[in-house]
């Protein structure tokens, strides 16, 4: 599901922005946080850090975002006006096709489907703990025998 829907938003972004989902992801870090470094966005939205400089490559150099460096090797990352203007246009359809995935859904729903996505999202280092540093495979961790 997830790559059905990141498919249908890079081909729209492609094609009206010549952005990728990747790079909106960025610039929509960028449009939150005033400021931002590379291992900032990797930590905070899962990207790898080849992906990043891939975007922020693309993102300067369409003068969306700029870069400062600050030390080190250590770079600030900002969103230009040109930037912010298009940052909300792709907020616009971004939270379109929000509303149209949670179509028919009431307002507890949504809530619920909230909740739910945070469970999961706190449950990914579980996840990712499984098979590595002697986890156990066939027990995920934090589950007794009788699966609670």
């Amino acid at each position: 599901m997830t790559n059905r829907m990141s498919s249908g938003a890079s081909r729209l972004y492609r094609e009206r922005f010549d952005l990728g989902i990747t790079d909106w992801r960025v610039l929509a870090y960028l449009g939150v946080e005033p400021k931002g470094t590379n291992a900032a966005i990797c930590q905070l939205i899962g990207l790898d850090k080849a992906a990043v400089s891939r975007s922020v490559a693309v993102l300067e150099e369409k003068k969306l975002i700029r870069s400062t460096p600050v030390s080190g090797r250590t770079v600030e990352l900002a969103i230009t006006p040109k930037g912010r203007r298009v940052y909300e246009q792709i907020l616009v359809l971004a939270l379109a096709r929000e509303e149209a995935l949670l179509s028919g859904f009431t307002a507890e729903e949504r809530q619920l489907v909230i909740r739910f996505l945070h469970r999961f999202l706190d449950n990914i280092p579980l996840m990712n703990a499984i098979g590595q540093d002697g986890a156990n495979p066939s027990k995920p961790p934090g589950k007794n025998a009788s699966g609670r």
